[in-house]
């Protein structure tokens, strides 16, 4: 890539407000739906360029400030009301993250999915997790009500490059008893995967210009604006 390129790039992910790059807040375990009182760590990962620490960071949840001056938010026994929502963080002078969503949920079942974006190219990883004090057995995976991965002990489905075909309905079931009770009951949960496509940036000249062609470029997948991320 040219240097020019490489500067123009770059610019596309410095945010509006003071020239700051955006930070961007990651999930540990990487889910965006989880279930009452599991744990999660959310972090606000700040990109290399920035002067390294010590840093200040702020945290919000659905626009509203929280408690937490520190790179990680440790959120145990998590909580329907208290912990569901949109979260972002911000350092000092820099620019607010994107909002990412953590949604909290008392079920039997759930499908977890990454809480970010997926896009074609990406590895993605579906967990069939249940609540806890349960056992669990026979956990299956669907793809439009056809079976796609049987399994006795194994409660993820693993896709290393999901292509925008593989868009659809994906579920989950399992059987599942109490430690102490010999009952089994089959529960299940569902999610619609949309795989979208990778921005694929072009350069044009307009004559006498030697830059861009107006403030947007057209791709395979619609018009990318100045100002968005790209990944290279």
């Amino acid at each position: 890539m040219s240097a020019f390129l490489a500067i123009i790039f770059l610019s596309l992910n410095v945010g509006q407000s003071g020239g700051a790059i955006k930070p961007v807040v990651t999930f540990t375990p990487n889910w965006g739906n989880i279930l009452y009182h599991d744990n999660v760590t959310i972090t606000c990962d700040v990109p290399s360029t920035v002067p390294e620490e010590p840093r200040t960071y702020h945290w919000y949840r659905n626009q509203t400030k929280i408690e937490g001056g520190q790179q990680n938010l440790h959120i145990i026994r998590s909580s329907v009301g208290r912990d569901s929502g949109d979260y972002q963080c911000q350092t000092i002078g820099g620019d607010i993250s994107d909002p990412v969503f953590l949604n909290v949920t008392i079920n039997y079942v759930i499908l977890q999915r990454p809480p970010s974006a997926i896009y074609e190219g990406d590895p993605l990883t579906l967990r069939c997790h249940h609540v806890k004090d349960f056992n669990s057995i026979n956990t299956k995976f669907y793809k439009d009500d056809q079976e796609i991965k049987p399994s006795e002990s194994d409660s993820t489905f693993h896709i290393p490059n999901i292509t925008r075909s593989q868009s659809g309905r994906y579920k989950c079931t399992k059987q599942i008893h109490r430690y102490d009770i010999t009952n089994v009951i089959e529960r299940s949960d569902e999610s619609f995967i949309s795989v979208k496509g990778k921005l694929k940036p072009t350069v044009t000249d307009s004559p006498g210009t030697g830059g861009f062609e107006g403030d947007a470029m057209l791709t395979d997948y619609g018009p990318w604006h100045l100002g968005e991320q790209c990944s290279l």
